[in-house]
């Protein structure tokens, strides 16, 4: 009796290991990945496209020390975004964030959305200097018409703050 209870646990060890064995092979075969937009060779020249925002809905937030300080933010949008000639309108709104990491500068990392009339999207995220200078951005992504943009975006404040003009170069997938 003793030698059949071994014989069955033997035979119990070994259809687990070739179970484990078969289950591990067949989880080791490679699967082929998925397609993405953002793999997607760009090609050609960029789109470019120049927007002017009318910065009319800002929110500071003053968080940790009064005054400038790290992890303060502010909160932008939804801002009216004009055409080249800031003079139309375009119906599309941008909307976003920007952490100060840098109280002596104000530098701050940026998290933007530029929401089109039909519901497009455009996905920004970068450093904007704290001071009125040109900053360049990275288009992160898109949706829509928009879907597997990459490139960049050069955003120009003026002065007041009230106006910033954002030329973007586009590649779309083909």
């Amino acid at each position: 009796m003793r030698a059949r209870r071994v014989l069955v646990l033997a035979v119990l060890a070994l259809c687990t290991a070739l179970g484990a064995t078969g289950v591990a092979a067949q989880e080791a075969t490679p699967q082929a990945a998925p397609a993405s937009p953002q793999a997607v060779p760009m090609t050609g020249a960029p789109t470019t496209l120049t927007l002017v925002e009318h910065a009319l809905h800002i929110t500071n937030i003053d968080l940790g020390a009064s005054g400038p300080s790290v992890g303060d933010m502010i909160v932008w949008g939804p801002d009216p975004l004009y055409d080249a000639a800031n003079s139309t309108d375009t119906g599309a709104t941008t909307q976003g964030t920007c952490v100060v990491f840098d109280a002596t500068t104000a530098d701050c990392l940026a998290n933007e959305v530029i929401v089109f009339a039909d519901g497009s999207t455009l996905q920004i995220q970068g450093i904007q200097a704290g001071s009125t200078v040109t900053s360049t951005r990275v288009i992160i992504g898109g949706s829509g018409k928009y879907r597997g943009a990459s490139g960049t975006v050069t955003v120009s404040p003026t002065s007041d703050r009230t106006v910033w003009t954002k030329t973007f170069a586009l590649w779309l997938p083909s």
